[in-house]
């Protein structure tokens, strides 16, 4: 029987759903930034799963999964975001930051 939601027994509960939630966005990020030829790995060195793209480029989702933000910096404020529903054009995004270093997507065989 799960706690009932509120109780402090269900906070450590809620809190690794929230992140399978949020790394399971990162994951289908991090695929579709392959198609840009960018390779991340999800990073977990300040607690919080991420994706350190470069020293300039960092992506995080919030806790439940519902939106992703990058930005210079993990929680740096002011971040761009967009909902993870939209996978393909957050990973244009995110690969347009690059500048330079930014390769179109390759097509499928």
């Amino acid at each position: 029987m799960l706690p009932p939601y509120g109780t402090p027994v269900s906070g450590p509960l809620s809190a690794a759903v929230l992140r399978r939630d949020a790394v399971a966005a990162l994951q289908l990020l991090r695929v579709e930034l392959h198609t840009h030829r960018i390779y991340p790995e999800i990073s977990y060195d300040q607690g919080e799963p991420r994706l350190v793209i470069s020293a300039d480029l960092t992506v995080w989702a919030d806790s439940a999964g519902m939106f992703f933000c990058w930005g210079t910096a993990y929680l740096e404020e002011p971040a761009d975001h967009a909902p993870v529903d939209d996978v393909p054009q957050v990973a244009r995004r995110v690969a347009g930051r690059l500048g330079r270093h930014y390769v179109e997507p390759a097509d499928p065989p």
